[in-house]
């Protein structure tokens, strides 16, 4: 979210100081390019389901190169403050409290050592510098202002984020009984026969969907705090397909599912995180079409440069003003099921999550006739 706009930036900021004072071409080219490459290993850290590594290369490495450029431009000054300032206030954003105090700490070793460099004349200072000394000052309370400033945002967040954790352990410990009861209600199905059956059916559906939403939530604070493992390989999303539809088929034997493919269906992807992404697009599919309104239908189309996936349903759709809030967590009770089936919010915004940490994107557009498709584009 942050790598090539905030590359942007730079690129912009430094031609414009190319264009006052074009003596700089050589030096700021160097700098746009030193960043480039920090921004590109950033990127593809962060595609490989590793955000916070990410995070930490992009504010460390940023503090470290502004203190080198500094170094060779003239020492310690204003806009090396005001580029420490920003850096901490951005490892706040992306990592937290921990991130803006390890980067204030390399910010302040980096002005001592542009003092130091000056006062024993280890660089070439500029002309007009003041006291090597007013300016390491200077340079220490803008630091503690950035400390301030990422305090009073990050008080409530962190008063959420203690919440959200006792509600995680809590969900975290019920994920053994659920699994216990799910064991037991197949062992009485096997034992039983007659119309019984029907309501231990019933039950065993109850509870594996109480299994996937309790392991939903979990999989869904691992993806926001970037600590979802994604182990890619090549993956034939065709296949894959079929075995989710084969296997969803099993609970509803009445209900028609289909898969077309067309190319090359391949693609380097977490075969399993996309299992489950499937699945859930699948199963909602599923609830938002009545049995005899049409089969639900995954459709993957290979392309050179990607693969696309596609879930289409014959519900009653999704206005576009709510398309992207139906990927927010506890966004589905606006959306109404077809079929009667309860919904906990979780399994699309989980798809989304674990789609991006994958490089993909999800979006929702009109079925034909009626009804929504769910549409996933990978890279190769």
């Amino acid at each position: 979210m942050v790598s090539w706009p905030f590359y942007a930036v730079v690129v912009a900021l430094l031609g414009i100081g190319v264009l006052v004072e074009p003596y700089t071409l050589a030096r700021r080219t160097v700098t746009v390019a030193g960043v480039g490459l920090l921004v590109v290993a950033m990127h593809m850290i962060s595609r490989s389901g590793r955000p916070v590594l990410a995070s930490w290369i992009l504010v460390v490495g940023l503090s470290v190169f502004v203190t080198q450029r500094a170094w060779i431009t003239g020492g310690i000054d204003a806009p090396v403050a005001v580029f420490y300032c920003l850096f901490i206030v951005m490892a706040g954003a992306l990592i937290g409290a921990r991130g803006a105090y390890a980067t204030a700490a390399i910010c302040l070793l980096g002005a001592a050592v542009l003092t130091i460099g000056t006062a024993q004349h280890w660089l070439a200072v500029r002309p007009g510098a003041g006291v090597p000394i007013g300016g390491f000052f200077f340079v220490v309370l803008a630091i503690g202002l950035a400390l301030v400033i990422q305090a009073l945002v990050t008080i409530r967040p962190e008063q959420e984020r203690r919440s959200f954790s006792a509600v995680q352990m809590l969900v975290h410990d019920m994920r053994t009984p659920t699994q216990v009861l799910l064991g037991n209600l197949e062992l009485l199905r096997d034992h039983i026969s007659g119309e019984v059956t029907q309501d231990v059916d019933a039950a065993i559906n109850s509870a594996v969907a109480l299994q996937r939403m309790t392991n939903s939530f979990l999989d869904l604070a691992r993806l926001e705090a970037g600590r979802m493992p994604v182990h890619r390989s090549v993956t034939n999303l065709s296949d894959l397909a079929h075995s989710v539809v084969s296997a969803m088929g099993t609970l509803q034997p009445t209900r028609e599912l289909g898969v077309e493919a067309s190319g090359d269906c391949s693609c380097n992807c977490d075969p399993e995180l996309t299992r489950r992404i499937l699945e859930n697009l699948v199963n909602n599919a599923m609830k938002h079409t009545k049995i005899e309104d049409g089969r639900v239908l995954v459709v993957i189309a290979g392309s050179a440069d990607r693969v696309q996936l596609a879930v289409h349903d014959r519900g009653p759709g999704v206005p576009p003003d709510k398309r992207s809030a139906v990927f927010e967590p506890f966004s589905a009770e606006g959306l109404g099921s077809a079929v009667g089936y309860a919904s906990s919010g979780l399994g699309l915004a989980f798809c989304k999550l674990a789609i991006e940490a994958q490089g993909g994107t999800i979006h929702i557009e009109d079925g034909t006739a009626r009804g929504s498709v769910f549409v996933i584009d990978f890279p190769r």
